[in-house]
Formats: structure tokens, sequence, C-alpha cells
């Protein structure tokens, strides 16, 4: 049996045999998968013109020609998530846990199925989901080792940088240092103890991924996300040696290419683009690769002909309007099977990482606390707190998957609000038009019983549409409504099952701001509708008056005294009601100052019952340092007294 300085000896030796450790040429491999054709493409007719021949050929037969493309190994349509993951990753996750850096990449364009393989669902859960299961199962069997995992989310659209896990807006910067390699500078990198919490983050940032996105597809095609897991590992109970791998797990922008001749790919890619063929395509080999041309390939620079282990998964569609792109993505994935990469294991020397401050264990689990109250405030304000961390429930994807259905219905139904809208702006307009036509025919004197009669008729059947047109634009208003009111129901049952967010005075005091502003808006863009409902059938009830006046209508005394008494009535509620508008005004002033004044002094009770504990343990220490200091000053009074009874 060895003792601690043995133990310690033995540890120098190893870490020098391994640093000795030649680095290995390893050719970066790529897998193929092809995606079926959905039912809506059935039903416009799209025909499959990609099939699979053997286990690592893809051959697309269009345009007249057939064209075939050897890969490492190539996936049909009724492949699962899983036979690629067990297949082709899991050995590299065995090699990361050895010390080695790995990188999984999804290319081909947009709607070839990327997301699909890296995300999955809970069907056929994906790439990503499977990888975080494995790494803790395998890092739980490693005994004798203490082991640290951290997790990052990174996306980078139009050459600008998004935290997905944190969205701040501070500034982020690349990198490069001597132990960490290429990093964001800024980035926020959270420490994850379970396969469920690196899934759980993995989840949040995918929601986190469209913020602010108008066009979900459009995005999608110019956007790159990095979900970076590093693993470091040391003997228990020792500072001296460990290894350090990063997992890098990329989902790359969509290689489309454009219908012109030039074929000319979209901006999100290029960048890619450009290094693969300068690493891969036998014209340019040997030449500059242009890593910095671009913030992806800077940050993959290892993964393309650097240290690491590297996968690219490309994904096609069988759809025959997607064969140029499916070229596209074969012709790319053809160059990277060229690419050497120089691989080496990745010691860390512990000691080396105290110098670092950042780097060390301790600070690294102090500032993802940090981080995760930090990123809790930006996504409420945001004001997607409830979207993103709600995925922490067990059951809450499909609660999200309403709510955004309940959206989508809202967007529709407000869209065939503007459109009836604006039919029945329209419609009111021809009538005013053809009202003043009429009075301008009835003054000047020239009257043709039959011209009358057109004139009339064409006004009453106008008025009879604008009435119908009028009441399915209120059915739409109502409608609206209705879905509405589902949506805060929803939103309520989401904001009652969250808990990201228990125990956080502060950060419920944002939540809640947040939700009285949203709220406020709604109110008043329902205000808005009602006026402009209003303005509307004014209006109408003026144009009916025109055609009356128009007429040579004379009103009674009766109907005079009534429209007189209606009018006392409202000049009377008019002051009454703004009166009151007023009054609901200040008392929602008077209220929110009262919960300002509540969550202050709420704040200001925690932070006293912090100092009276913290007054109280230091009493306790004083305490515990005096008896410690009557106990030691007795022993050694204890100890002279039996020296002495010795001696004599």
């Amino acid at each position: 049996m060895t003792d601690g300085k043995d133990h310690n000896l033995l540890l120098t030796v190893k870490a020098k045999n391994l640093l000795l450790r030649p680095s290995e040429n390893i050719k970066i491999k790529v897998v193929g998968r092809c995606r079926p054709l959905t039912p809506e493409e059935i039903a416009k007719g799209s025909k499959s013109v990609v099939n699979i021949q053997g286990k690592d050929k893809i051959i697309i037969n269009a345009a007249g020609k057939e064209q075939s493309y050897s890969l490492d190994s190539a996936f049909g349509a009724d492949s699962k998530n899983a036979d690629i993951y067990e297949s082709k990753c899991d050995a590299l996750l065995h090699r990361a846990l050895e010390g080695y850096n790995i990188t999984i990449m999804a290319f081909g364009a947009t709607g070839s199925g990327k997301s699909y393989l890296m995300s999955g669902n809970e069907e056929d859960p994906g790439i990503v989901p499977l990888l975080s299961q494995k790494l803790f199962q395998n890092l739980k069997q490693r005994t004798g080792k203490e082991y640290m995992v951290t997790a990052s989310f990174l996306e980078i659209m139009d050459e600008k940088m998004l935290d997905l896990l944190n969205p701040h807006n501070n500034p982020m910067t690349l990198r490069q240092h001597i132990i960490k390699g290429i990093f964001v500078d800024g980035l926020s990198e959270m420490v994850v103890q379970s396969a469920e919490d690196l899934a759980q983050l993995y989840d949040q940032g995918l929601h986190a991924r469209c913020i602010g996105a108008a066009d979900v597809k459009a995005h999608r095609e110019r956007a790159h996300a990095i979900f970076t897991i590093t693993v470091e590992q040391k003997e228990h109970q020792s500072s001296k040696i460990g290894v350090r791998s990063t997992i890098t797990l990329v989902e790359l922008a969509g290689c489309e290419i454009s219908e012109s001749a030039n074929h000319t790919v979209v901006a999100g890619n290029q960048g890619i683009l450009k290094v693969l063929s300068a690493l891969g395509d036998s014209k340019q080999k040997g030449g500059h690769v242009p890593y910095r041309e671009s913030l992806v390939t800077r940050l993959l620079q290892d993964s393309l002909g650097g240290n690491c282990i590297t996968l690219m998964l490309v994904t096609v569609s069988s759809r025959d309007k997607a064969y140029q792109e499916t070229h596209t993505a074969l012709q790319y994935a053809q160059y990277t099977k060229t690419i050497q990469n120089h691989v080496k294991m990745n010691l860390d020397l512990i000691k080396d990482l105290q110098l670092a401050k950042k780097q060390t264990w301790e600070e690294k689990e102090r500032l993802s606390g940090q981080y995760e109250e930090e990123r809790k405030i930006n996504l409420a304000n945001k004001g997607v707190l409830e979207w993103v961390m709600d995925s922490m429930k067990k059951g809450s994807r499909e609660l999200q998957e309403k709510i955004l259905l309940l959206q989508k219905e809202r967007d529709l139904i407000s869209e065939q609000y503007k459109a009836k809208r604006k039919d029945v702006d329209e419609l009111k307009e021809d009538l005013q038009k053809k009202i003043m036509d009429y009075t301008k025919y009835t003054e000047s004197g020239k009257k043709s019983e039959s011209e009358t009669k057109k004139l009339v008729t064409a006004i009453h059947e106008l008025k009879e549409r604008l009435k119908r047109e009028t009441e399915a634009l209120r059915k739409i208003k109502d409608n609206l409504s209705l879905v509405q009111a589902r949506q805060q129901q929803e939103r309520e049952h989401a904001r009652a099952q969250m808990t990201g967010m228990k125990g956080n005075a502060e950060l419920r005091q944002k939540v809640e701001l947040e939700e009285r502003k949203r709220m406020e808006q709604e109110h008043k863009a329902m205000i808005d509708e009602e006026m402009e409902k209003s303005k509307l059938d004014v209006e109408s009830e003026l144009a009916e008056i025109q055609m009356r006046e128009a007429d040579g209508y004379k009103y009674s005394t009766k109907e005079g005294a009534e429209l007189e008494r209606t009018l006392a009535q409202l000049r009377a509620d008019k002051p009454v009601i703004a009166m009151k508008l007023q009054t609901m005004q200040k008392e929602k002033e008077y209220v929110e100052a009262e919960l300002e004044d509540v969550y202050r002094m709420h704040n200001e009770q925690l932070e006293l019952q912090q100092l009276q504990h913290y007054q109280t343990f230091r009493r306790y220490r004083e305490m515990f340092e005096e008896q410690k200091a009557a106990i030691d000053q007795r022993y050694r009074q204890l100890l002279e007294d039996c020296i002495q009874d010795s001696n004599s």
C-alpha cells in the first residue's frame, strides 16, 4: 500500500507520460441522414429523388441525371435518432471522457431535419438529450474520479452573439487561452449536476433562440447554435492531475442557395463553406484557411482542422424541389471527409488552473449561481421567463405548445380582423361618397324618378352590405376576445406551475411588474378597438341621418325632445366617466407605490434577518473560540501538572 507521497509521485509520473503521448491525425467522419417527405409535401405533389444505397451512399436522381455521393455512413428515412447516436456518437463520448475534445455538428439546408436530429422529441430523443443521459451514466461509473460538468449555449447570427442561457446585453468577445483554447469571454457557463439539468438547460436555450424573431424560417437560415459541455476530471482527493475535454454540439445555419445562376449561398453559412473548401477542396488545399472571416469559423477552428475529434451529420431532404440544396450539402460533405484534425489528450494540471481564478472549481460554482439569478432577471425583463423556464416542470412541453398554438390562433384572427376592418372602412367611404352624390343630385333640381331610384337602391344595397360586413367584423372581434381570454388562462396556469423564481423577492417583483405592463398594453389595445368600433357605429348612424336628410325627412317634436334628452344625458355622463378614469389612475399609482414599499420593506427585513443571523453566528463563533481557548489552556495546565508529577 502506498502512502500519500508515493501516490503523488505516481500521479506526477503519469502526467509526464500523458504529456509525452503523441498527437493523432484523425479525419473528420461524415454521416448522411435523409428525411422522408412530409404529408404537406406529398399533398402538394412533391416526389422523392433521394435514395440510400448500401451503408454509405446517397444517390440523387433529379433534373434528368443521377449523381452519387460516398460518405462514411448513410441513414435512410426509417432510421431513428437513437440508431445514429448508438452507431456513430457514443464512441465519441467515450473519447471525450478520456480527455479528448469532440464536436458533433449538424449541417444541411433549412428544413432538412437538422433540428430534429439534434433535439428530437419525446418519442425519438435527439443527439443532445441522448448524449446528456449517457454522459452522466458514464461519469458515475468512473470510480476514484471527481468531476465537474459545465454548459454554455451560444447563438451566432449576422456576426452577433447571443447568450441563450442568460440573454444579457453585456459585450462578448472571442479570446484564446492556453488551456481553454478559443472561447467566448462573457458567455455564461452553468455548472450541471445531472443529465436532467443538462437536458433542461439545452431545452431552455432552444426556447430562447427566437426571441424577437419575426420570421422563424429566416432566423434558422442565418443562425448557428453552439451548445458546449465542458467535462473536467481529476483523481479523487488530488489537486495534481486531471483531464479536461470539451464536447461541442453544433447546429449550423442552413446552407441555402439562391435561384440565380451564380448559386450564391446565404450569408449565415458563407464562412463555414469557405473554410470547408479551403481545407477539403483539392483545388484550394494548402492555401490560406479563412478562419477569422466569421465568428463561427473562428470559434470552431479546433473542430475543423485542429485539436478535436469531429463528426459531421449531413441532413438532406428527399424532396425533388430541394435537390439543388441537397447537391450543395453533399458536395461540401465530401470536402469535409478529407479534412484531418490533429488530436491530443487535454491534460489539466489543476495547480496551473489555480493561477487563473475563474478556472477553479469553487469559482465556477460561485459564478454559476450568479449566472442563474441573472438569467432569470434577464428573461423576465424580456418577457419570456415563463416561456423559457417553465420547461423545468414535467408536462410543460404540452403547456408551452398550447400557449404557442393559442398565440398563432390569435395572430391569425388578428390578421382576419385587420383585413375585414379594411373592407368595412372601404365600404364606409364608398357609402359616404354615394350619399354625397345623392345629396348633390337632389339639390341640383334635376330629378329623374329612374335616376333617383337607381341612386337610392345603390345606397340601400351598400348599407345592407356594410351591415353584414360590420356584423362579421364584430363576430371576429368576439372570437379574438375569446382567444385572448383563453390565452390569459393558460398564462395564469403556467405562472402557477412555474417554480423557477421561488424564494426570490426581487425576481418576483420584476416578473409581476412585467406582467402588469403586458396586461395594461392588452387592455389599452382592447379599449382602442372598442373606440374604433364605437366610431364605426357613430359614422354609420351619421350616414343614416344624411340619408334621411337627403330624402327630406323631418323629425317630429317627440323625436326631437327624445334626442335632446339623450344628448343631455351623454353630456352629463362625460365628466363623470372622465373623473372615474382619473380616480382609477390615481388608485393604480397608489397601489403601485404601495407594492414598491412592500417589496422594499420585505427586502429590508430580509437584510436585517441576514444581519441578525450573521451576528448570532459571530457570537456563537466567539463563544466557541473562547471555550476552545479555555479547553486548550486547561489541557496545557493538566499536561504541565502531569509532567511535574512524573518528575517528583
